[in-house]
């Protein structure tokens, strides 16, 4: 279908891939995954990853492989259009705000049923978002919905619901806020605030995730850890005749160039990150490069420093990391898949400032900077990472970029679930690849969630606190003005960019492929994708 000369790379490739695929045959018959047992017409898209799903709990997921398959699973009252940030219906048919933005009312549709046939109810709401509340579920979006009324007393136990969420009826839901929030409405698209049905959730306790029952246009079938997850249609999904597909299959386990390799012998129907050795050939082979689909994510991803942790308790040394790093040499290892990064907040995020300078690549600055921290030596210290090999070679040409300055960056790779537990310790990760994906469009989403004292072990990975970006983001908050509201964040963004708790490396623009069968499969720019609508017409088995 793709046939191409092969490249010595590529020959040993494929032999890797056969090897791979000999070991799998001769260990599946003791204790590969059992058949999937669909039927045999079935509309099913097959994808791969190199993790596990951390999670498909929506109080406890918080990265976007969980999101992919919570927003399949679970509705929320509102979401994002296809492709846009803008916001629509998901299970309120329509929204009101108060002029002062502390009172926002939803109403509901009344065909929505969870899986198991139930109907959705305003009080669904209500628990869910009274379970992200609850500190006894440890759930990192907790601060999004701390601005409701009474959610502080709710949290210490001293009432039984959160006073300021109002249930008149079943299809209506009524939010009262301590303080103006005039992004409030973005903050119930999020997974977080999904309809959630008590008694299963109570059932299972901290191993719902296993067992989640939602509202959404799929339904979880089977999730074998390490193997392989299974989605299949909700019959009670409420927006007939979707989802138009029988199941979402995810592989797990899946290396970023066996993921390519089995794209290409078409096994896999997509295929989120096309490695870099084979993207110039993609975009050279006109068959190829009409199956990619591209956009800017709102996204920012960096090198974070805790700055809790030696030797990046000296802002000297975080700075000397800033002008040391050549972020065009990791623009040019991405085939040109991004932008240089030059603070915290991407080019498509309203608010963004285009005149904010950064840092430029000026290793003689970098050394400098070293010798007034006394450290003109260097020094030595780890980087963490996800365990992907893209990833992996970005941090190799940090390493390289360092290694002149005397800094010897020794590489941690780890699987995605416990990289995301690790780096929320406060004296575990010295530094760590990171980006960040907004949740909602909006400079307190960048600022306020990654670099606020209030999100120590939560989202503020870097442990970066500093006063009067503080009292900014207090003022920012509740500003409805949005000129005003970007002005504050601007300010605060500039004293994070002189403090460097990041180096920030890149704006990323994402590339995905999918086979010619595969239809209506859209990227949104804050969302992973939605599988609603996508389709499949008949292929080659």
């Amino acid at each position: 279908m793709m046939g191409r000369r092969l490249k010595p790379a590529r020959i040993r490739a494929l032999l890797v891939y056969a090897i791979a695929l000999a070991i799998a045959s001769a260990v599946g018959c003791g204790g590969g995954p059992p058949p999937l047992n669909l039927p045999p017409h079935a509309m099913v898209i097959r994808l791969a990853d190199a993790d596990d799903v951390p999670t498909l709990d929506p109080a406890a997921g918080y990265d976007t492989v969980s999101w992919t398959f919570e927003q399949a699973i679970f509705d929320t009252l509102v979401r994002y259009g296809d492709g846009n940030i803008e916001l629509e219906p998901d299970i309120a048919t329509a929204w009101e705000s108060s002029p002062d933005a502390t009172t926002f009312t939803f109403h509901l549709r009344t065909d929505a049923r969870f899986s198991d046939g139930r109907s959705v109810t305003s009080e669904d709401f209500r628990y869910g978002i009274e379970r992200v509340l609850n500190p006894a579920t440890r759930s990192r979006g907790m601060e999004y919905y701390r601005g409701i009324a009474g959610s502080a007393d709710f949290a210490a136990h001293r009432k039984p619901h959160v006073s300021g969420i109002d249930t008149p009826d079943n299809s209506t839901i009524v939010f009262h806020l301590g303080a103006p929030d005039p992004i409030f409405a973005h903050k119930l698209a999020m997974p977080f605030a999904s309809a959630i049905p008590r008694d299963v959730a109570e059932k299972w306790g901290d191993d719902f995730s296993r067992h989640v029952v939602g509202s959404g246009a799929f339904m979880l079938r089977d999730w074998i850890g390490g193997q392989r997850l299974v989605l299949v249609k909700n019959p009670y999904y409420f927006a007939k005749p979707l989802p138009h597909l029988d199941a979402i299959v995810e592989s797990v386990g899946v290396s970023q160039e066996l993921q390519w390799l089995r794209f290409d012998a078409g096994q896999i129907d997509a295929v989120v990150d096309i490695p870099p050795a084979e993207f110039p050939y993609v975009m050279k082979t006109p068959a190829l490069r009409k199956l990619t689909l591209a956009k800017t994510t709102v996204t920012t991803r960096y090198l974070g420093m805790n700055c809790r942790m030696w030797p990046f308790t000296d802002l000297r040394v975080r700075r000397a990391l800033s002008y040391a790093i050549d972020r065009h040499k990791l623009i040019a290892i991405l085939n040109g898949r991004g932008i240089v990064a030059r603070g915290v907040m991407p080019p498509n995020l309203p608010g963004y400032d285009p005149d904010l300078k950064g840092y430029d690549y000026d290793p003689a600055k970098a050394r400098a900077l070293l010798e007034e921290a006394h450290l003109a030596r260097g020094f030595e210290f780890e980087i963490w990472m996800r365990a992907d090999q893209t990833i992996l070679m970005l941090a190799q040409s940090i390493q390289q970029d360092l290694a002149p300055l005397g800094i010897r960056a020794r590489l941690k790779p780890v699987a995605w679930g416990p990289f995301l537990e690790a780096i929320r310790q406060p004296h575990t990760v010295q530094s760590f690849m990171q980006g960040w994906e907004a949740d909602f469009p909006d400079p307190e989403n960048f600022l306020g969630a990654l670099l606020s004292r209030a999100q120590w072990g939560s989202n503020n990975d870097s442990f970066y606190s500093n006063p009067e970006v503080e009292q900014l983001l207090r003022e920012a908050e509740p500003v409805a003005d949005m000129k005003k509201r970007y002005a504050l964040y601007d300010q605060a963004e500039k004293i994070v960019v002189a403090d460097a708790p990041w180096v920030f490396l890149y704006y990323p623009v994402t590339y995905i492929i999918r086979q010619p069968w595969v239809h209506d499969y859209v990227i949104n720019p804050m969302r992973p994708t939605r599988f609603e609508r996508v389709w499949l017409s008949p292929h080659p088995d």
